[in-house]
């Protein structure tokens, strides 16, 4: 990383360490998309079975770790921000002998390939859920990856869609005529542009959070190059059989808010 990244990257950690509190107590027990639309997707593509070793990066309050170890799993879980590890530790309470927690900053390859020491350990698969989109640079965490996984390792990660959920993107709900239903549509004003900018994901939270979009070709280039193929993507939607309460409800619209990638190591030879 260069200066301006570690200096934001420390700002980051600071942030999280102080938006924990809030984060754990409005989402840390899942439910919302957690439970609609992340897990049924990562179950699809991880393809999990009972007795892997599996590697969960910037794990927050070990939402997806818990979920993993009732399957069966054994999970190294790692989150860059102290506060939100403790809260893990905290919320887990079932399954405690098959996670183990680490503050560990996924944007440090050394850092990152210790969590397969002492003995050179391996990992079945590894998993990230929006989480890429918080990191300043993302190479370290494939580079590290791509070594950490098997042979026949698979790693999904899940992302804020770039292309609709992304930098300068506005939901614009319009009605043309009162005899038809409303269109539903997402303009978007910038793309192919790296930048970062700050938000807030939960309105309770004390302060704005960074945000790095990277366009397609960014996102998956850096995994390519850093010895991964992909091998599976997915997009789905956010459907609801309950009347929608807002214009601005993603069920509304036929586009994906978020983005599902499956990666495994490349061959070798």
């Amino acid at each position: 990383m260069n200066n301006n990244d570690t200096k934001l990257n420390a700002e980051s950690r600071e942030i999280w360490d102080t938006n924990a509190e809030v984060w754990d107590t409005k989402i840390g027990g899942g439910g919302g998309w957690q439970s609609t639309l992340m897990v049924p997707t990562v179950e699809r593509m991880l393809k999990l079975q009972a007795g892997e070793n599996v590697l969960d990066i910037a794990c927050g309050n070990g939402h997806f770790s818990r979920w993993m170890a009732a399957l069966g799993a054994e999970v190294v879980a790692s989150d860059f921000s102290p506060n939100m590890i403790t809260l893990a530790q905290r919320r887990t309470t079932e399954y405690s002998d098959r996670i183990r927690y680490h503050v560990v900053d996924a944007t440090d390859e050394a850092q990152l390939m210790a969590l397969g020491a002492p003995n050179n350990r391996r990992f079945d698969a590894a998993l990230c859920c929006n989480a890429l989109m918080d990191m300043p640079v993302i190479e370290p965490l494939f580079r590290a990856v791509a070594k950490l996984l098997t042979s026949n390792g698979r790693f999904v990660f899940s992302i804020m869609h770039p292309c609709f959920n992304g930098l300068s993107v506005s939901m614009q709900p319009e009605l043309r005529d009162y005899e038809n239903k409303p269109i539903y549509s997402i303009k978007v004003s910038r793309y192919l542009s790296t930048d970062v900018i700050k938000g807030l994901a939960i309105r309770e939270q004390p302060k704005q959070q960074y945000y790095w979009h990277r366009p397609l070709h960014v996102l998956l280039n850096s995994a390519f190059n850093s010895g991964l193929v992909m091998d599976g993507i997915e997009e789905p939607p956010i459907t609801s059989d309950a009347p929608s309460k807002s214009a601005f409800d993603w069920a509304n619209y036929d586009m994906p808010p978020l983005l599902f990638v499956r990666l495994r190591p490349a061959a070798m030879g």
